[in-house]
């Protein structure tokens, strides 16, 4: 009985076609959707219980923030999380970060944290260090022009600058700008400053012969710090200023000597009225006639022809014969 139903099924199963056994797939898969959001309605949701545990505020992205974006209140928002999730440099005042810039790119919805905002600017590296409103340009210097490497980054100086032509007598020179902030002395900044040994200046004969040993000894530290000593090898200035000063640095440098002056640490007069210094020089300058004038101050030498130098000969050989000595091919 059971093989002949089989065999039935079978010749019956061969009768229908590949498109009829699709369809009847599909409403079968149909159905049983249908079944199943029936049984899933009518079962009970369980509901979730209330946290009652302790919340904390934070400071949450109230949209995307971009890298070095000074944060403003509009782009911030207040949230209460459970505490175990509040990170531990969570921001949880506005006020400390409004006006500061955004170290990283924050998602909205971001917790606000330390390591996201600058809260120091100097933070930023050496682009931290430069004011708002100056930009920072380097100067060619060297030991003489650059204060024999005195001048440190932070210190504060006046730029001077003295010009004068070939074919003229006059030198001038001119303090193009004055109380400018010195960022950077080759390539140690003002922020890592921290790391060098400052030499004082010596008082007695012991302290200078023991100064200029530390100050030969800068050179091979680890730490990029500026050296004191001629050995130092300074060769740029970088200095904070606006940017018109700078297109004045620039113009100036090109047409004379830049010359680094160092204020003090409390200068009595923020700055010099009187910029301007010029001197006929009367380098090259001959008396009548372009002879040169005596030291003891008597009359101009005489302009004659020196007497010659004796004659060398070249060439020639001396032969000698008996007593008699000749020279041959002079």
């Amino acid at each position: 009985m059971k093989p002949e139903f089989t065999k039935q099924f079978s010749e019956m199963a061969e009768k229908i076609s590949y498109k009829y056994w699709i369809v009847f797939a599909a409403i079968a898969s149909l159905l049983f959707g249908i079944l199943l959001f029936i049984y899933l309605e009518q079962k009970p949701e369980t509901p979730v219980p209330a946290y009652n545990g302790e919340k904390a505020t934070v400071i949450v992205a109230a949209t995307d923030i971009a890298p070095r974006t000074l944060i403003q209140s509009n782009m911030l928002t207040t949230k209460e999380i459970p505490v175990e999730f509040v990170p531990d440099d969570a921001i949880t005042d506005v006020k400390d970060i409004v006006g500061k810039p955004a170290k990283f790119q924050i998602m909205r919805d971001d917790i606000v944290t330390d390591r996201k905002v600058l809260m120091d600017i100097k933070m930023a590296g050496f682009t931290g260090t430069i004011p708002p409103d100056c930009r920072a340009i380097s100067i060619g210097i060297n030991d003489v022009t650059g204060i024999s490497g005195f001048a440190k980054p932070g210190d504060y100086v006046d730029v001077l600058v003295v010009s004068g032509s070939g074919n003229d007598s006059r030198i001038t020179s001119n303090i193009i700008l004055q109380n400018i902030l010195l960022l950077a002395i080759n390539k140690t900044p003002m922020y890592s400053q921290r790391n060098v040994v400052v030499n004082t200046p010596a008082n007695e004969d012991g302290d200078k012969n023991n100064n200029s040993n530390n100050n030969s000894n800068v050179q091979g530290n680890s730490q990029p710090a500026p050296s004191n000593t001629a050995s130092s090898g300074v060769a740029t200035a970088t200095l904070a200023v606006s940017p018109r000063d700078a297109m004045e640095l620039i113009a100036a440098a090109q047409s004379g000597t830049v010359y680094l002056v160092l204020r003090p640490y409390k200068p009595r007069d923020t700055f010099t009225t009187n910029t301007e210094y010029s001197k006929v020089t009367n380098k090259g300058a001959t008396p009548q006639g372009g002879q040169p004038m005596p030291a003891g101050g008597g009359q101009p030498v005489s302009n004659g022809a020196a007497a010659p130098a004796p004659a060398q000969s070249y060439g020639s050989v001396e032969v000698i014969r008996g007593t008699k000595v000749t020279r041959e091919g002079a």
